[in-house]
C-alpha cells in the first residue's frame, strides 16, 4: 500500500495530474508547438524496441547531437528524457541534462524541476535536491508531494514531517499523496503522535472518506502498536476494499490476535470481498492447527493452491504448529518451489530438531540445481549448532565462501554461534573478522561465545572495544556481560553493568531480568534476585525459570515448587528451559525427590520428548547414580539424538562403572555416523581409566586427532595421566607430561600427584608438588596429598612443615561434605560438624556404626588420618 502511494508522488503519472490542471486552450497550444521538432523526436520517443539504458543512452546521444547542430528541443523531449533518468536512476545523466537545459537557456518547467528533485531524492542526494526545491519560484502540491516522499524514501522522517507542517503552514491543501507519505514518515519516526495529528487533519479537511488513506492509517496505527485506533478507523470507514480486510487482518494477525484475525475475514467474506493471496498469508501466519486446516480447504477452493506465495504461508503455518508431516505433504506436492519455500521447510526440520531430515532436503535441493541463498546456509548452520558437528559446519562455511557470502553479516553471525557451541573459539574469532560490516548481533554473538567457552574476562575486554567502537549494548549484549560477571564471581561489576542496564531502562525487559537474577543467586544474595524478579514488568517463562533455578541452587525447594504451581495458576505454558533449569538445578544441589517431581510434571506436559529436557534428565539420574532411569529415558527418545544426548549417556555409564556399556554405547554412535565431540571422548576417556582399559585408553586418545579432527584438551592430558597412574606407569606418566604439547596446569600434575600418593612414589610426588607450586600455590589439596605421602614414609616432620607452611599461606583444607534430602528438605553436613539440629543423636548412631566396623575388622588408614585433621 505504502509502495503504491510512493509511486503515486514519484513517477510519470504526475504527468497525468498536472494535464489535468491545465485549460483546454493550453493543452492545445502546447500540442501545436514546434510540429516538426515533435515530428523528429517521434519515433524516438515511440520505439519500443530500445528500452532502458539502450533508450536511455540513444535520447543522451540525440541531446549531444543537438547541441553541436544547434537543433532546438522542445518539452516534450526534456519530460520524455527526465522521466527516464528518473525511472533509471541515472543521476550521471540528469546532471548532464540539467546542464544542458542551462547552457541553451531552458527554463526547465515546473514539472521538469519536479523530476529533477525526484531523481536526487531517489539517487539519495537529499541536499542536492533540497537545494533545488528550496530554488523553485513556482511550486505546486507535486513539489511539496516529491520532497516529503523523498525524505521518506531516505527515512529522514523527520524532516519529511517538519516539510509536510511547512505544506499546512504556507496555507497549501494536502492531497492523498501528501497525507500518505506524512503517514509513512509518522510510522517511520516511531512516535504515534503524529500518526494522531495527521490523521486529525485528515478528518478536519475531508479525506476520511479516501479509502486509500483509511488503509494507510489502520496500517500505520497497527505498525505502531496501537492495535485499538487501527480498529476505529476500520469501523468507520464507510466504503472498504479488499486492501482495507488486508490491512486490518495483517494488524491483528502481527499482534497474536488470531481470534479477531478470523473474525475479520469471515466479516470480509460475508461483505462479498474475496481473499487474495495476501489475505491468506497474514492469517496463516497466526493460526492454530483447526484453523490451519480449515484454511487449506478455503485456499484450495479459492484457486489458490498453486499460488507459489500462499502455499509457502500455507508451509509455514504447518511447521509453526509444529505439524512438519503436513507441511512437508504441502511442500512435495507444489507445482514449482522457490527459493522461499526450500528455506522455509528447511528452517520448520532445523528448528525442530529433525536435523536429519534438514540435512537430506538441502542436499535434494543441490540434486535439483537450486542454488542455496544465505538464508539457507543460515538455518543449516543453526542446525549444525545443535549437532555440534564442526566438520559439516567447516563444509558449509566453505560453500557460504565460494558463494560469496562469508563476508555476509547474518552468515557471519550464525558462523560465530555454531562454532562456539562446537568449542571452536578461534574460528568463532576468525567468523567475526571476516564480517565486512559486523552489526551489534556480531558483537553480542561473540561476547556469547567468550562466556560460552570459559573466556569471560575476553568477553568483559570486547564489551570495552564493542563501546569505544561508538555501539550502544542492547539487552542481549546486557545478558552477555552479566553471564560473563557471574561466570568470573565478578559481583561488584556485575552491580555496576545492572546500574548501567537500569540507566537505559533495560532492567524491566525479561531477558536482562532474568540474567541479574542468575548474578544475585550466583552470589548467595537471593533477597537481591527476589527483588530483580519482581521489578520485571512483563515476566515471560525465561524470567520464572531464572528465579525456580535461583530457589533450587539456593537449596529453598519448596519455594521452587510453589513458584512452579504459580505458574501453572498464571495459565503459562510450561516449556523445555523450565524443566531443564529446574533439573540442573537438582544436580548442583543433589535434590532427587524433587527431580523426580520435576520429572513427572513433564511428562504430564509431554516435554519428556524434548532433547533439552532429555538430556538434562539423563545427566541428574546419572548424577544419582540411577543409570535403569537414565537408559529408559534415553532408549525413549523418539527424535534425533544430538551429540550432546550421546555424550550424557556415556557419562552415565562411565561414571556409575558401566565402562563395557559405554564403550558399546559409543560404538552404536559411530555406526550411526555420530561424530563425537571432544566431551564425547573425554567420557569415553574415563570409561577407560575406571575399568583399567588402559590400552583402549590410549587408542581412543591417539584417535582424537587422526580419526576425529579433535586436539586433546588439558582435560583429556589430565585423563590419560590418571590411567597411566592407576596402571602404575608413573614414569611414563611424568614423561606424558613433559612432552605435552600444552602448558600443563596444576590439576594435570596434581593427578600425577595423586597416583604418587596411591603408589606410594615420593621423590616423583615432591617433584609433581614443585611444579603445582609454580603455577597455584595455593592450591591446598596438594599439601594434603604431599603431606599423606610422607605420612606413607613416615617422615613425620615433613607432615609437620607442611602443614605449618598452609597455616603460613592461610590454607585450609576444604571440608567433606555430603547431604541428604528428607521430604524436599536437604540436609547438609561437614567433617566435625555440629551445627545440624539433630546433631548428638546423629553422632550417637555414627559412633555405634564406628564400634560395630571395628569388631568387623575394618580401621582407619592411619596414614591418610592427616587429611581429616586438617
Amino acid at each position: 500500500m505504502e509502495a503504491q502511494t510512493a509511486t503515486m508522488v514519484m513517477t510519470p503519472p504526475l504527468l497525468a495530474h498536472i494535464c489535468n490542471e491545465i485549460s483546454p486552450s493550453t493543452k492545445l497550444q502546447h500540442a501545436a508547438c514546434s510540429p516538426s521538432k515533435v515530428t523528429q523526436v517521434r519515433p524516438l520517443i515511440e520505439n519500443r524496441a530500445t528500452k532502458g539504458l539502450s533508450r536511455l543512452d540513444e535520447m543522451m546521444h540525440y541531446l549531444q547531437s543537438s547541441s553541436k547542430t544547434g537543433d532546438a528541443l522542445d518539452s516534450v523531449f526534456y519530460n520524455s528524457l527526465v522521466s527516464l533518468c528518473v525511472s533509471e536512476k541515472a543521476l550521471h545523466q540528469g546532471t548532464q541534462l540539467r546542464s544542458h537545459m542551462e547552457s541553451t537557456g531552458h527554463k526547465p518547467s515546473v514539472f521538469q524541476e519536479n523530476q529533477f528533485i525526484n531523481l536526487y531524492a531517489k539517487c539519495g542526494h537529499m541536499g542536492r535536491a533540497r537545494e533545488l526545491f528550496d530554488e523553485m519560484r513556482d511550486r505546486n502540491c507535486v513539489s511539496w508531494n516529491v520532497m516529503i516522499s523523498g525524505y521518506c524514501f531516505n527515512q529522514q522522517f523527520e524532516e519529511a514531517l517538519y516539510l509536510f507542517c511547512l505544506t499546512i503552514g504556507n496555507g497549501l491543501l494536502p492531497n492523498q499523496s501528501t497525507y500518505s507519505s506524512a503517514l509513512r514518515a509518522s510510522v517511520g519516526s516511531g512516535d504515534p503522535r503524529y500518526c494522531e495529528q495527521i490523521h486529525s487533519h485528515v478528518m478536519k479537511t475531508g479525506f476520511y472518506r479516501n479509502v486509500q488513506l483509511g488503509n494507510s492509517l489502520i496500517s500505520g496505527y497497527a505498525k505502531l502498536g496501537n492495535l485499538e485506533y487501527a480498529e476505529m478507523v476500520h469501523g468507520s470507514m464507510v466504503e472498504r476494499d479488499k486492501i482495507t480486510w488486508n490491512c486490518i487482518i495483517t494488524a491483528y494477525a502481527q499482534k497474536g490476535c488470531s481470534i479477531q484475525a478470523l473474525t475479520s475475514f469471515v466479516k470480509m467474506l460475508s461483505e462479498g470481498s474475496s481473499p487474495d493471496e495476501f489475505t491468506f498469508g497474514s492469517l496463516l501466519g497466526t493460526c492454530e492447527m483447526l484453523v490451519v486446516q480449515m484454511l487449506h480447504v478455503h485456499v484450495i477452493k479459492s484457486g489458490y493452491d498453486a499460488n507459489i506465495f500462499v502455499i509457502t504461508a500455507l508451509v509455514n503455518a504447518y511447521l509453526g504448529n509444529g505439524n512438519l508431516e503436513d507441511a512437508y505433504l504441502v511442500f512435495s506436492r507444489m507445482p514449482e518451489r522457490n527459493i522461499v519455500a526450500w528455506n522455509a521447510m528447511i528452517a520448520g526440520y532445523m528448528e525442530n530438531r529433525r536435523i536429519n531430515e534438514g540435512f537430506h532436503l538441502f542436499l535434494r535441493m543441490g540434486k535439483e540445481s537450486i542454488s542455496p541463498d544465505k538464508y539457507t546456509l543460515a538455518s543449516m548452520v543453526k542446525g549444525i549448532a545443535i549437532w555440534r558437528r564442526n566438520e559439516e559446519g567447516k563444509q558449509l562455511h566453505t560453500l557460504a565462501v565460494k558463494l560469496g557470502f562469508d563476508q555476509d553479516t547474518l552468515i557471519g553471525n550464525t558462523l560465530i554461534a555454531m562454532y562456539s557451541k562446537c568449542g571452536e573459539l578461534c574460528y568463532s574469532i576468525q567468523a567475526f573478522e571476516n564480517i565486512e560490516e559486523p552489526d551489534l548481533d556480531s558483537w553480542n554473538s561473540l561476547i556469547c561465545a567468550y562466556v560460552q567457552n570459559d573466556k569471560s574476562e575476553q568477553a568483559l575486554i570486547l564489551f570495552q572495544e564493542m563501546r569505544l567502537s561508538g555501539r550502544d549494548p542492547d539487552e542481549f549484549t546486557y545478558v552477555g556481560v552479566l553471564d560473563a560477571c557471574t561466570t568470573l564471581d565478578w559481583f561488584k561489576f556485575g552491580k555496576v553493568i545492572h546500574g548501567s542496564s537500569i540507566k537505559r531502562g533495560m532492567e524491566l525487559s525479561a531477558f536482562v531480568g532474568s540474567s541479574v537474577v542468575g548474578m544475585y543467586s550466583k552470589s548467595g544474595v537471593l533477597s537481591d534476585s527476589k527483588r530483580a524478579f519482581e521489578d520485571i514488568k512483563l515476566k515471560d517463562l525465561i524470567a520464572w525459570n531464572s528465579m525456580i533455578t535461583a530457589f533450587v541452587q539456593n537449596k529453598h525447594f519448596d519455594k521452587a515448587l510453589k513458584l512452579l504451581c504459580r505458574i501453572m495458576q498464571e495459565n503459562l505454558m510450561l516449556d523445555n528451559f523450565t524443566f531443564a533449569s529446574i533439573l540442573s538445578g537438582c544436580v548442583d544441589a543433589m535434590a532427587l525427590q524433587l527431580g523426580r517431581q520435576v520429572h513427572g510434571l513433564s511428562l504430564k506436559s509431554r516435554l519428556t520428548a524434548d532433547i533439552a529436557v532429555a538430556n538434562a534428565l539423563i545427566t541428574m539420574y546419572a548424577n544419582f547414580a540411577f543409570v535403569r532411569e537414565a537408559e529408559q529415558v534415553f532408549y525413549k527418545l523418539q527424535i534425533d539424538k544430538t551429540i550432546v544426548t550421546w555424550t550424557a549417556m556415556i557419562m552415565c555409564y562411565a561414571q556409575n562403572g558401566c565402562s563395557y556399556q559405554a564403550l558399546e554405547l559409543f560404538n552404536q554412535m559411530e555406526s550411526l555416523n555420530v561424530k563425537p565431540d571432544r566431551t564425547t571422548l573425554l567420557s569415553l576417556l574415563i570409561a577407560c581409566n575406571h575399568a583399567g582399559f588402559t590400552k583402549e585408553a590410549e587408542k581412543y586418545f591417539i584417535a582424537m586427532p587422526e580419526k576425529y579432527g579433535i586436539t586433546p584438551d588439558l582435560g583429556h592430558y589430565a585423563c590419560m595421566v590418571d590411567v597411566l597412574g592407576r596402571a602404575g606407569r608413573l614414569e611414563e606418566a611424568e614423561n606424558f607430561i613433559e612432552e605435552m604439547p600444552l602448558e600443563p596446569n596444576a590439576f594435570v600434575w596434581k593427578t600425577l600427584l595423586s597416583a604418587c600418593r596411591s603408589c606410594g612414589d615420593l621423590h616423583r610426588g615432591e617433584r609433581s608438588m614443585e611444579r603445582i607450586m609454580a603455577v597455584e600455590p595455593n592450591d591446598s589439596a596438594a599439601y594434603v596429598l604431599l603431606s599423606n605421602i610422607y605420612a606413607t614414609h613416615g617422615r613425620w616432620k615433613d607432615v609437620l612443615k607442611v602443614r605449618k607452611l598452609m597455616k603460613e599461606n592461610g590454607l585450609k583444607k576444604e571440608i567433606g561434605k555430603s547431604w541428604i534430602e528428607v521430604h524436599n528438605v536437604i540436609h547438609e553436613f561437614g567433617a566435625n560438624d555440629r551445627l545440624h539440629t539433630q546433631a548428638d543423636d546423629i553422632y550417637k548412631i555414627l559412633h555405634e556404626l564406628f564400634m560395630q566396623m571395628k569388631l568387623t575388622g575394618y580401621g582407619a588408614d592411619p596414614n591418610s588420618i592427616l587429611i581429616h585433621e586438617m
